[in-house]
């Protein structure tokens, strides 16, 4: 079996998608992958088990021409390459995808997506579904397999009589789990000792690259509201800052320069969550957020916004809370609460640990090498 694996940027392939390509590998299977290569922004991602790689000018703008060229290089790439199927992620990377294969399915070609989040959800505005929700649908009868990865959009797929072939819920990509296991109070004290910071600190942390989706703001004006309260604060933020600069004034003229630390891309944040005694998200959608998955394998309670993806992973006063989008006030009362009930801290992340079992990665593979046999592209 031979399979082109295509996304807009290959960082997507490299973060999520190489656990699975290299259990197809080992069943016997030919793995290629087509995207834009973003390796300068996102650097030392193992990309190596995969066989061919195919550079596509795609852009993540719907309104941008690149997207054209991209349509016309991936058709020649699938024209020229006889697949058995294509399996695309990301929002334009499966627009372009399925538009280009639609020729070929005629003669066999097996067209899987896994929707990461449909850009129409609970509270998108108008727009949004005016425009890509019937996109989507239109696209879905161009769809052999449609993959949803939270509950909301296995279900609005459903509801909407999307025309996809199969439309099947997979809880993620799945989290290798073994990287991520809960500390002692002694591991936790020599980690924060490492990085500089002091047992004293009551510290969260939220991974994500600043963008409006990441909401980061409404993180910082929680802070705001906890640090005339409590001063030993700190919130760690890494992840690409191409869109910080709002983030970081609003620091400045605000007195929280001293408790909040731009980080930048970061390779380990297996370390950064282990020191944290909170993980935080202040997203505005999600479609499941390894970030969350990952914390909660360490042992720490979560405090996120109740939007898609969130609301999959923390059932709000048993492993964490959900606070309502933009609603800073609620952010801030929760995290006071916390830091004054150390206990509660461990009691939630107990709650996180047993609940991230769920998104480990076996779980996941098993899932999707059965979807693949159902599809019957491996025996």
């Amino acid at each position: 079996m031979r399979v082109l694996f295509v996304a807009t940027v290959r960082s997507h392939i490299g973060q999520f998608h190489m656990p699975f390509i290299k259990r197809l590998k080992e069943l016997g299977c030919t793995v290629d992958a087509a995207y834009k290569d973003n390796s300068a922004d996102k650097q030392g991602l193992d990309t190596s088990a995969i066989d061919n790689v195919f550079e596509v000018p795609f852009s993540r703008s719907p309104y941008s021409l690149d997207n054209i060229k991209a349509y016309k290089v991936l058709k020649k790439i699938l024209q020229e390459n006889d697949y058995d199927a294509v399996h695309c992620h990301t929002p334009m990377g499966a627009v372009v995808t399925r538009l280009a294969a639609k020729s070929l399915r005629k003669k066999g070609l097996k067209v899987i997506y896994t929707a990461h989040g449909f850009h129409f959800y609970k509270g998108a505005s108008k727009f949004n579904w005016l425009v890509f929700y019937n996109i989507e649908k239109y696209l879905s009868k161009y769809t052999d397999c449609l993959i949803t990865i939270n509950k909301e959009d296995y279900t609005l797929a459903k509801e909407k009589g999307f025309k996809a072939g199969k439309i099947l819920y997979v809880p993620g990509v799945g989290v290798d789990l073994s990287e991520f296991s809960p500390k002692t109070a002694e591991q936790k004290a020599t980690l924060r000792s490492e990085y500089g910071y002091s047992n004293d600190d009551f510290i969260m942390i939220y991974p994500a690259d600043f963008c409006q989706r990441k909401n980061q703001m409404m993180l910082l004006k929680a802070l705001q509201i906890v640090t005339e309260k409590y001063k030993d604060v700190k919130l760690l933020l890494p992840g690409l800052q191409t869109y910080m600069a709002e983030c970081e004034q609003f620091c400045k003229d605000n007195g929280l320069s001293e408790n909040v630390e731009f980080m930048g891309y970061r390779r380990d944040i297996y370390k950064l969550d282990a020191l944290a005694d909170v993980s935080v998200s202040s997203s505005r959608q999600e479609g499941l957020p390894i970030n969350l998955i990952e914390a909660m394998a360490l042992g720490n309670p979560i405090i996120a916004t109740d939007v898609r993806g969130n609301n999959d992973l923390v059932v709000d006063g048993k492993n964490g809370y959900l606070v309502p989008l933009n609603d800073s006030q609620a952010m801030a009362e929760r995290i006071i609460e916390l830091i004054e009930n150390p206990d509660k801290i461990k009691q939630l992340g107990d709650e996180s640990l047993k609940l991230a079992s769920q998104y480990g990665v076996d779980y996941v593979l098993e899932q999707m090498t059965d979807i693949y046999k159902s599809l019957d592209l491996i025996k």
